[in-house]
């Protein structure tokens, strides 16, 4: 009897592996706060999937009404854990939209570049409801057409909204909510009563009904608690993720120190941006004063595309500067302090790096 031999190959099958959420997203899940579908789907359009820490800890305070002081490092999604409960809670309390109404939500930001990153973050996730940015260097005739038309959201440098409100063209007086962001720089920059007094125009003194009031900030100096103790409520919340970590910069970043002597600080520059950059990616370097930022900018050690930010340049060219930037249009941008939050969302989607002069 002929006999049939089978030759059979074992191949191991792998079966798939339930890959572990981290915590950090299963506490961020949109699911688990009263975010809209419209709202998920403009955030999942910026790349946003889930609510980082910060936005998850402080998420239930803000859109509860409760005031807040929120301490987070720089870079760790601090704009979106005021703007997402906020616009929430404006889009379900919407109304008709008047002409000339005033607005219900002020952000007061230290620099015209922060502002405009903010107002931008507001923008990108609501539809509905009117986004205005007021800042210094700019012409005041669009910012009153801005103001005719009706404001929901305003962001804006402590000068100008000071400004529109010395010459009677902003009211201020049915704000709902009132954010201070980055406001250990405020004090640093010497707008400490500037921001007094504009507040002191919305605030009634141990009034139950002044705004809402939200502090975010990377470092929270004695000011900051005072301004706390004189418009927020006794019973704050208070919200802190450094604690007493001496680094406030986000842990994503890697810090690297090089030794050098100052004359040769360009040509290590220029070194380090081939090493770790590339042709590909970009980069943005900090500057003490204006001057180092020109020079730098303009030396032949910085092989690549390079172009200054600093005080200055025209607000118009500035914009066109950070514009160009973040479309990649140069690879290295030599900048003061002025670029130092409205450059830092370039990083989050690309290969780039910082480096500090």
């Amino acid at each position: 009897m002929d006999s049939l031999i089978l030759n059979l190959t074992l191949t191991p099958v792998k079966l798939p592996v339930k890959k572990e959420i981290p915590v950090e997203q299963k506490e961020g899940a949109f699911s688990n706060f009263p975010i809209s579908e419209e709202t998920v789907k403009l955030l999942k359009g910026r790349g946003v999937t889930f609510l980082f820490p910060i936005q998850a800890k402080t998420f239930h305070h803000v859109y509860s009404g409760k005031d807040l002081v929120a301490q987070a490092r720089t870079g760790t999604g601090k704009t979106f854990s005021f703007a997402i409960p906020l616009i929430e809670k404006l889009q379900g309390e919407l109304q008709e939209r008047k002409r000339g109404r005033s607005p219900k939500v002020l952000v007061l930001a230290p620099t015209r570049e922060l502002a405009n990153q903010v107002s931008k973050d507001f923008s990108d996730i609501t539809k509905k409801l009117a986004v205005a940015c007021f800042y210094g260097g700019t012409p005041y005739g669009g910012q009153i057409e801005r103001m005719r038309n009706g404001i929901d959201i305003l962001v804006g440098t402590p000068g100008r909204i000071k400004d529109h409100l010395q010459n009677g063209k902003l009211d201020l007086t049915k704000l709902k909510h009132v954010v201070l962001d980055e406001v250990d720089q405020m004090l640093d920059m010497g707008f400490a009563d500037q921001v007094e007094e504009i507040l002191s125009v919305a605030y009634k003194k141990d009034s139950e009904d002044n705004p809402q009031t939200l502090l975010f900030s990377a470092t929270c100096p004695q000011w900051v608690f005072n301004v706390a103790k004189k418009y927020m409520k006794s019973s704050y919340e208070q919200v802190d993720l450094i604690g007493k970590k001496t680094q406030k910069t986000a842990i994503t970043v890697e810090h690297l120190a090089i030794k050098c002597h100052w004359t040769q600080r360009a040509a290590v520059i220029g070194d380090v941006i081939r090493v770790y950059s590339g042709h590909q990616g970009r980069t943005i370097i900090f500057c003490e004063t204006k001057k180092e930022a020109q020079e730098l900018s303009q030396n032949s050690a910085i092989k690549q595309d390079a172009q200054s930010l600093h005080g200055d340049i025209p607000q118009k060219q500035r914009e066109i500067t950070l514009k160009g930037f973040r479309n990649g249009t140069f690879g290295v941008l030599v900048a003061t302090n002025v670029a130092a939050h409205c450059t830092w969302p370039v990083f989050s989607d690309s290969k780039s790096n910082a480096c500090l002069l």
